[in-house]
């Protein structure tokens, strides 16, 4: 006959299902494939209890089903809450885990009772967790601390298990409990801005790590015949995954923020935030009583690589150029792709009289060395303007019309300068020096 009471559990978790589904379609990342596994494992929990064929063989396999594919889901929210691959970190492991895992609730559910069995695959699941536990700090990875926490509180927990007279429902509750609270520290250390999906998603799983020890005390204590109400369990999972989702949706709102401000080919500001960020320094500037400085580079060069080597490597080559100017800027500084080549650099609160013509010189000497791209040792000039507040305008669009001017003479005269018997200019040039 069929457990009605799981049927809404069940509808829930499919839309869930679906839900992953569609976007591991438009987003195919390893998070999203694993967080699909983890709700299709649960699914499979929930279709598995609908079904209740009683205590007979059919009844005992379903039972196994619904256990076995609990642990999964858990394995699998503990990956998808990882920084890093586990399986790909940490294969063997991962593999001999989840086999000591399935095999634990496979001698629960068949009602073994002879306790070698059960010391036999704690021993294999402590031993796999000890393996992840010394390649993850083998390899210095950031979830090194928490893994180092995970494996302790394992080593504990299954201490208890092998001391406890009931090692069938104390083992299960400890495990699934294990899991719950090491997807839930791992969702915290991955994402370093703690916003409201993080914290549901984090308050999720511990709720759901909370409920086995909870329900364990209180039948130990007060009602020994107590069972969990599935609605009860149900809870946290719908909280994980209004918070993943939660996550993933502020996820989208940042990236696209970003790609609204940021040039998606070099990831620097664009002419957007640059402007805000150029009145913002003016501000600051006029504030303070200080001095500031833009400046306009352009490559010299570029087009003749584009033509060459075509347009994949001389976008590589703007994503190295990108870099290796980002090393001389200053954190406190802006640099720019403001066009196609060229480059503006935002330079704030200068304390040296030639601050400016200082950064502007290290900017030129950057360019001087050659850039490698795939086969092909490629090199570029560069041409610099410069115009600084308050000594030659006080407007960014005055400032900003006189760095133009002065990066297009320093381009003509370094194009004057290859010319057989060209003269120096006299203007104010700056230069490699």
């Amino acid at each position: 006959m069929l457990r009605y009471s799981s049927i809404p559990h069940l509808v829930a978790f499919a839309a869930l299902v679906f839900v992953f589904w569609s976007m591991l379609r438009h987003h195919a990342r390893r998070q999203v494939n694993s967080w699909l596994i983890a709700w299709t494992f649960v699914l499979l929990h929930f279709a598995a209890q609908l079904l209740n064929f009683g205590q007979g063989f059919w009844g005992t396999v379903l039972a196994t089903i619904s256990l076995l594919a609990l642990d999964m889901a858990g394995i699998a929210f503990v990956h998808a809450a990882s920084r890093i691959d586990l399986a790909r970190a940490a294969p063997i492991g991962l593999l001999v885990w989840a086999a000591a895992l399935l095999a634990y609730g496979g001698l629960v559910v068949w009602g073994v009772e002879a306790r070698l069995p059960y010391y036999i695959d704690v021993s294999i699941l402590t031993t796999s967790v000890s393996v992840m536990h010394f390649k993850v700090r083998a390899e210095r990875t950031v979830a090194d601390n928490i893994f180092s926490f995970s494996y302790g509180l394992l080593l504990a927990l299954l201490l208890g298990v092998l001391v406890h007279l009931d090692l069938a429902g104390y083992g299960i509750d400890t495990i699934l409990s294990w899991l719950y609270l090491l997807a839930g520290v791992r969702y915290w250390q991955r994402y370093s801005h703690k916003t409201v999906g993080v914290l549901t998603g984090v308050f999720g799983f511990l709720a759901a790590s909370l409920i086995f020890p909870i329900a364990l005390v209180v039948r130990a204590t007060y009602v020994p015949h107590l069972k969990i109400d599935i609605a009860i369990r149900s809870l946290p999972k719908f909280i994980i995954a209004i918070g993943i989702l939660l996550t993933f949706l502020e996820e989208e709102i940042g990236r696209t923020e970003h790609l609204a401000l940021h040039d998606a080919l070099t990831g620097l500001p664009n002419r957007r935030l640059l402007e805000d960020r150029m009145i913002n320094m003016l501000e600051r500037a006029e504030r303070n009583h200080s001095r500031a400085a833009i400046l306009m580079l352009d490559l010299d060069g570029f087009k003749q690589i584009n033509d060459t080597y075509g347009h994949a490597v001389g976008d590589e080559f703007l994503r190295a150029v990108a870099l290796r100017l980002g090393k001389v800027v200053r954190r406190a500084d802006t640099l720019a792709r403001s066009g196609g080549d060229e480059f503006t650099v935002l330079v704030s609160d200068i304390l040296q009289p030639n601050g400016a013509e200082i950064l502007a010189q290290k900017l030129l000497k950057e360019l001087e060395r050659p850039i490698a791209v795939r086969q092909f040792q490629l090199r570029v000039s560069g041409s610099i303007g410069m115009a600084v507040y308050p000594d030659d305008g006080e407007t960014a669009e005055s400032l900003c019309a006189r760095a133009d001017a002065d990066m297009y003479r320093a381009k003509r005269h370094a194009k004057g300068s290859t010319e057989p018997g060209a003269k120096e200019s006299s203007s104010a040039i700056l230069s490699p020096q």
